[in-house]
């Protein structure tokens, strides 16, 4: 009997153990599937953020090429400014029809007749020429008096190879318009426009000081307070162009006249109206590329906060000494405006103050959402010095 149950107990033991070991082996598997489930699940995670990361690089240079695309097609200035002179140049040379040949005569006449304007001419039977102020592709700036008024002014004409250019005369003539809208002591007065023997004129208000480019190419910088005065009258003419209805969409350096202490914006003569199309009749986008808003690179929508977006590259521009981007080509500059972060004004000089530096860096938001809503906004954000 006793070794029954010694055989009954041994064997109750050895039932025991194995049950013991089946319960370790069995609670090891578990352990041992629960390490390979966590690590599965972190693989499946890690490769769940690499595909979002991969499909964000997608998504990111897809919009790069787009917007190359459009910059290419839309912002290349000097291509299309040099295709212009070339098929100037060959319908001058040779005119494959009456009507071309007319044309080319015509303006082989307007550039003659403009080269030769000199002091003492008369334009138009009441403006007496007495020199040149400037020159560009478009024509030149004459300060003349005007008989008729009894002051002096400033004669923009347009030349004569511009004209076989539609969109050119179209541009002058929208200058006249676009200013004729505002009536502000801080966006220059429009006299009169008119056409004499094929050339086109027109008449504004004559400013006898410097240009804001002017001034920054001789001094590199504004001091604040001067920053400051010039700023808050931008932002009163830039408020009154777009109760007008006008968005300048050109601001840049060239286009701030200063003199003494008074403030004048000029050349709207890419201004869009509120019921006029942001872009030419060949859908080329126009404007300088160191001062333009992304989305007018892009040839989108324009509004009040496109100055906005102008307006804080100048201000950039009058902290550091110079335009917020730069590149070998306007396609090259377009492009970083549309896609690369702007260095911080205190980056390029150090002694810019913070309140300035974040000033700016709302102003030139890459989406119009995050800039100032307006230029008096802008103006009323602008540091107390």
């Amino acid at each position: 009997m006793v070794d029954f149950i010694a055989v009954v107990m041994f064997f109750v033991a050895v039932l025991t153990a194995l049950k013991h070991h089946h319960q370790r082996r069995m609670k090891k598997l578990e352990l041992e599937q629960g390490g390979n489930h966590a690590a599965n699940a972190h693989k499946l995670q890690q490769a769940e953020q690499h595909v979002q990361y991969l499909s964000a690089v997608n998504t990111q240079m897809e919009e790069r090429v787009r917007n190359l695309e459009s910059i290419v097609c839309s912002v290349d200035f000097e291509l299309n400014a040099k295709l212009n002179r070339l098929a100037s140049q060959q319908l001058l040379m040779a005119p494959s029809s009456t009507s071309a040949r007319a044309a080319a005569e015509s303006a082989e006449t307007e550039a003659f007749s403009i080269s030769n304007i000199k002091p003492g001419d008369r334009v138009a039977g009441r403006f007496v020429v007495e020199r040149l102020l400037g020159s560009g592709g478009m024509g030149a700036v004459y300060l003349a008096r005007d008989e008729q008024l009894g002051e002096s002014v400033a004669l923009k004409v347009i030349a004569g190879a511009a004209l076989l250019d539609p969109a050119a005369a179209d541009r002058f003539r929208r200058e006249a318009s676009a200013a004729r809208r505002i009536s502000h002591a801080n966006v220059v007065r429009i006299h009169d426009i008119g056409e004499e023997g094929g050339m086109l004129f027109l008449s504004m208000e004559y400013i006898a000081g410097d240009s804001l480019s002017t001034l920054l190419d001789r001094h590199g910088t504004l001091p604040l307070p001067q920053l400051r005065q010039v700023v808050a009258q931008m932002c009163a003419g830039l408020d009154a162009a777009h109760a007008a209805g006008v968005v300048h969409r050109d601001l840049k350096p060239g286009n701030v006249l200063i003199d003494g202490t008074s403030v004048k914006i000029i050349d709207f003569g890419l201004a869009r109206l509120a019921h006029i199309e942001g872009m030419t009749a060949t859908g080329m986008i126009l404007g300088t590329p160191e001062y333009m808003a992304p989305e007018q690179i892009r040839g989108q929508p324009v509004d009040a906060r496109t100055d906005v977006y102008g307006l804080g590259a100048v201000i950039y521009h009058a902290l550091t000494g110079r335009p917020p981007f730069s590149g070998d080509s306007p396609i090259a500059i377009g492009f970083k405006h549309c896609n690369e972060g702007l260095v911080p004004p205190a980056q390029v000089k150090a002694d810019v103050p913070a309140p300035w530096a974040q000033l700016v860096l709302r102003a030139m938001a890459k989406d119009p959402a995050h800039r100032f809503a307006s230029a008096g906004e802008l103006a009323a954000g602008m540091p107390p010095s």
